[in-house]
Order: structure tokens, then C-alpha cells, then sequence
């Protein structure tokens, strides 16, 4: 199984950096899957993400204390309540979900 993915990894890293690549019916999919590669890989997004608003004029906030686990559940938990937001842009979602908490 994880040989079948790891073309696709690569092609990852290969990629330019674009935080639309991913839609929001992705993203979710990618966290709640059992596949430990595409959990990291949501894990990775939504930090990666969470990073990039830090250069906005007013970023969303997020808790001194909150782990990086517990922004990636409440950007699940939002997608699960409100599953029409899976069309938006997966940074759009992951900004909606931050300041909706």
C-alpha cells in the first residue's frame, strides 16, 4: 500500500508550493482517512497553512498552547458539521475553522 503512494509522495515534493491545491473535500478526506502518510500529510497542510496567515495584517489566533493536533481536529470537526464548506480552498476552510472555534 505505501508503495503505491509514494510516487505520488514524491510528486509532492516536486510540486510548487501552493496552499490551493487542495480542495476542502480533500483535505477531509486526507485527516480522517486510517492511513498514517495522509494523516501526517493533513497534519502538515493545516500547519503549513496555519503558518502561511502569519503574514496577513490580522492573521486568525489560535492559543499559545494549542498543539498542532488540536487545530487538525478542529478543522475536521468543522468540515463534519458543515460539509457544504468542502468546496471552498482548503486554506479558506482551514481559516473559517480557526475562526469559527
Amino acid at each position: 500500500m505505501i508503495a503505491r503512494r509514494l510516487p505520488f509522495a514524491l510528486l509532492l515534493f516536486a510540486a510548487p508550493a501552493h496552499a490551493e491545491w487542495m480542495s476542502g473535500e480533500q483535505l477531509h478526506e486526507t485527516c480522517i482517512t486510517a492511513a498514517p502518510v495522509d494523516r501526517a500529510m493533513c497534519l502538515s497542510y493545516v500547519i503549513g497553512v496555519l503558518d502561511g496567515f502569519r503574514d496577513l495584517d490580522r492573521p486568525p489566533k489560535t492559543p499559545l498552547d494549542t498543539s498542532a493536533g488540536q487545530v487538525r481536529d478542529v478543522v475536521v470537526r468543522y468540515l463534519d458539521e458543515h460539509p457544504e464548506q468542502r468546496a471552498r480552498q482548503g486554506r479558506e476552510v482551514i481559516r473559517a475553522a480557526i475562526v469559527a472555534e
